[in-house]
């Protein structure tokens, strides 16, 4: 399997609307950083085969990647689709999408965000050995290294997922790529992220001293509270942007 296939959740029974899921998938493997930069994807046959669906459904999909800007296609020798910077939304767009959002539906992403990340995290201090920490460490510090708030956004799911990986829980890793992607979009995109550097700095590395020290209470309770304030922020601000009425 291709290092992002097996983390997609793909419902593959053909159909119109296929093509759509499989480009979807493919731009949140863009979006949490499952796929980078410049990386080149499988070849078309090999990555239709991994993913389940026909050679013409990939093709549609990646004909709309390329239409929104997401891959490039490229001929000739050492040609192929590769993979482009996700498309960036407006800040205007991205703080509309939060007022039009509930405080419930914030809360509620936040409890399956907290269950789920929580509970692989407790698995993952249970099962880690020390390569699994050494590789959770080098996430972090691509997310230290991190120069913009959708670099950030990207190195912070990807640090994530991976508690997933080393939880060897492929069901429990297909949705925190989702799940993530969701809470990240909104709380890495909108006004004042900066000030969370630090703070996301200090969970991650409370998450992989728990990770390395097999203390699955602390590693579930520490991914809780950072899940918890991220949303507790989302939820202060919708009711900030609600009371001024701003679009």
């Amino acid at each position: 399997m291709s290092s992002f296939a097996a983390y997609l959740r793909l419902d593959a029974t053909e159909g119109p609307g296929l093509p759509h899921n499989v480009a979807r998938q493919l731009e949140t493997a863009i979006a949490v950083g499952l796929l980078s930069h410049g990386e080149r994807l499988p070849p078309e046959s090999e990555l239709a085969a991994e993913l389940g669906v026909s050679n013409g459904t990939l093709r549609q999909a990646l004909e709309t990647l390329r239409q929104r800007g997401a891959i490039e296609t490229r001929r000739g020798r050492g040609g192929g689709s590769f993979v482009r910077n996700a498309s960036k939304l407006p800040p205007e767009t991205v703080l509309n999408q939060l007022r039009e959002r509930s405080a419930d539906s914030l809360r509620d992403l936040g409890d399956a965000c907290a269950a789920v990340i929580g509970g692989a995290a407790h698995l993952a201090a249970q099962r880690a050995v020390r390569d699994d920490v050494e590789r959770l460490s080098r996430l972090a510090e691509h997310f230290r290294s991190s120069e913009t708030a959708d670099e950030r956004r990207r190195a912070d799911s990807r640090f994530h997922i991976e508690i997933g990986v080393i939880a060897h829980s492929p069901r429990l890793t297909q949705s925190i790529v989702h799940l993530h992607d969701e809470l990240a979009a909104l709380f890495w995109m909108v006004d004042g992220e900066a000030e969370h550097h630090p703070v996301t700095e200090s969970s991650h590395a409370a998450l992989i001293e728990a990770i390395d020290s097999a203390d699955a209470s602390t590693a579930r309770d520490v991914v809780m509270r950072d899940v918890e304030s991220r949303v507790q922020h989302l939820i202060d601000l919708h009711l900030d942007l609600v009371a001024r009425g701003q679009p």
